[in-house]
């Protein structure tokens, strides 16, 4: 008999992300989500749990991590990697990189480069346990996704698309399979979050009984609030 690297037949995969308040931590067949108790902070949180969390095992194939901290993005024609640290600072303030590792990831399909950052010592954490882990920005990740969603769709309709991680929103469009639009904003409150997500509408020119406005995540408050000013508002 032939001698094999691995009895396995199926990859082992691993999914990391980080939120604010916390982590999520999946495999295809089970998510568990650990907050930061009272006084303890994210690193803490996620020491603990590489200490008491079966799930985190030492020995997937592959391990995905996906930050949920501030991204912007630059069209494939225009990065410069020199130049992206600048941009960052620019576009979320000079102490916008403070503890925080930058990186980026190109994403052909949407044909941007999305720069984000995570903190520094949760970053080292992770490689410590899973050296061959693969950073990625959630924001841009989910775009990637969406598009395959929005081209599925009719053409006769546009399209504004939301996620709320409830300190910000991430609004996009896309448009002839590209994207058209892309920018979030700080927004914990319900009102700010409607008056953003209204503006984007207004300045794209969309029509208020016609287009759609797809929500990502059941986001209870802010359908029903956007449904006073606007016809179809869906969540996926």
């Amino acid at each position: 008999m032939l001698a094999t690297g691995s009895n396995r037949l199926t990859t082992q995969e691993l999914s990391i992300r980080i939120f604010s308040d916390g982590f999520s931590f999946s495999t295809p067949q089970r998510t568990k989500e650990v907050k930061a108790k009272t006084g303890q902070s994210l690193l803490q949180a996620l020491e603990q749990a590489f200490t008491e969390q079966a799930l985190l095992r030492p020995d997937y194939d592959e391990v995905n991590v996906y930050a949920d901290y501030p991204s912007t993005r630059i069209p494939l024609d225009e990065f410069r990697s020199e130049e992206a640290q600048a941009l960052y600072r620019l576009t979320f303030g000079n102490d916008s990189l403070t503890g925080m590792n930058m990186h980026y990831e190109m994403l052909p399909a949407l044909e941007t480069i999305e720069v984000f950052v995570i903190d520094a010592e949760i970053e080292a954490l992770i490689l410590k346990y899973y050296p061959h882990a693969t950073l990625h920005c959630y924001f841009g990740q989910l775009m990637n996704r969406m598009l395959a969603y929005d081209k599925r769709q009719s053409n006769d309709v546009a399209r504004l698309y939301a996620h709320n991680n409830g300190r910000q929103l991430l609004v996009f469009s896309y448009k002839e399979g590209r994207l058209q639009f892309a920018n979030s904003f700080e927004a914990d409150k319900l009102s700010n979050q409607t008056y953003y997500l209204l503006y984007a509408w207004k300045q794209l020119g969309l029509k208020q009984r016609k287009d759609e406005c797809v929500l990502i995540g059941k986001d209870k408050a802010l359908e029903a609030e956007l449904k006073r000013y606007l016809k179809n508002v869906i969540c996926v």
